[in-house]
């Protein structure tokens, strides 16, 4: 079994960036006390995205794109989410989105072709 560091780095900070925007996405717009409806359409759909988008053109891969888009919306759906219902600050977020990424960059980073070649 390989992993590859490059996806797996990719990943990691994918999450940590899906942390810090979708926290600080939140503390912007739930400053009546809800997020409700438009607030939270702006917060859940564009900012995981931005944070794949930022991580592969920065790492200079853009072939990983799809890998990290699918990172950074199941670091929101799993960890992400509970963490943010019960009342998380920005700092215990972006924890969470980095232990998300490296949850789902394992999954994400195994190298399938050389596994089926091995066995």
């Amino acid at each position: 079994m390989r992993i590859s560091g490059r996806i797996f780095l990719a990943a990691v900070l994918t999450g940590l960036f899906t942390g810090l925007f979708v926290s600080s996405a939140e503390e912007f717009f739930s400053r009546d006390g809800t997020l409700g409806g438009i607030e939270a359409l702006a917060t859940f759909i564009p900012f995981p995205l931005l944070a794949a988008l930022f991580v592969s053109i920065g790492l200079r891969q853009r072939h990983i794109i799809r890998r990290m888009v699918g990172v950074a919306y199941l670091t929101l759906m799993i960890p992400l989410l509970g963490i943010g219902m019960g009342g998380a600050n920005v700092f215990q977020q972006m924890v969470g989105g980095l232990v998300g990424g490296v949850f789902w960059g394992l999954l994400f980073a195994i190298d399938l072709k050389k596994l089926i070649k091995e066995t």
